[in-house]
């Protein structure tokens, strides 16, 4: 096993017991202990969990484990929307658009059925549905395996398809958002598709609410100043925020009042 699988094994089996020690951890992948201190210790330098005497947990701030489509749908809704809203703004009529699976996607998804003879490109089976009957689409459904209960597609021939399309816009969703950590994300199957989808866009966007920021999940997708810009809430402090734009994150937040 290679280090970088040994050590995405390592983080899933600390993920799947909310902790492990050194001991179990190095019976289980065949190595020493002193090479799964070396993991664990460049493991919590990226933030993706806590050393503990004799073995590591999750931190506390860890979503790892990635919630179900409906329940996602279900949360922080009003900022959701107002989030939609603004990146809505960005988009003309006629243009490319690429969209992330996702709540918030979709709530871009649905704002975005204002415009005009778009052509959409989405791995989520909620947004092809929710767009495939407006007036002038054109939806693009990415071909794969689907995720049950999340309705993203994955795998090669999602990836093999997104290598050879270009968009104006390109809307990511977000698990967990960190300073340190960057972008990362709960599946790591969508990983590859997240990054292919960054470069298809002319312009690349993050949307995420304040509730996803502080916090680190399995696998990074990239740093934050790889976006052209990261629209949030009015829920995210007003300190936090400024940590993010100090550290040259371009990060605009949708105003649920200007967004009526």
């Amino acid at each position: 096993m290679l280090p970088e699988q040994r050590k995405r094994r390592l983080l899933e089996l600390v993920s799947e017991n909310g902790g492990a020690d050194v001991g179990y951890l190095a019976t289980l992948l065949d190595v020493s202990p002193a090479t799964i201190r070396r993991d664990l210790h460049r493991l919590e330098g990226h933030g993706h969990l806590r050393r503990t005497h004799g073995g590591a947990v999750l931190p506390h701030v860890s979503t790892a484990f990635e919630p179900h489509h409906r329940e996602k749908s279900g949360q922080n809704l009003e900022h959701k929307r107002a989030i939609a809203r603004t990146a809505a703004k960005t988009v003309s009529s006629g243009e490319v658009v690429v969209l992330d699976s996702g709540s918030t996607t979709l709530a871009l998804a649905h704002e975005l059925k204002r415009k005009r003879d778009l052509t959409v490109i989405t791995s989520d089976l909620t947004i092809a549905m929710e767009l495939c009957d407006t007036p002038g689409f054109n939806v693009i459904v990415l071909g794969g395996k689907v995720r049950p209960s999340l309705y993203s597609v994955v795998g090669p021939t999602v990836e093999q398809t997104l290598t050879g399309l270009n968009a104006n816009h390109s809307f990511l969703g977000a698990d967990a958002v960190s300073l340190k950590a960057g972008l990362t994300n709960a599946s790591l199957e969508e990983v590859p598709v997240k990054r292919l989808m960054m470069f298809c866009g002319q312009r690349t966007v993050l949307l995420a609410d304040n509730t996803k920021f502080g916090k680190v999940s399995l696998a990074k997708v990239t740093d934050l100043t790889d976006f052209d810009e990261i629209i949030t809430d009015e829920g995210l402090d007003a300190k936090i925020g400024e940590q993010y734009v100090d550290a040259g994150v371009h990060l605009t937040t949708a105003s649920e009042e200007c967004n009526e």
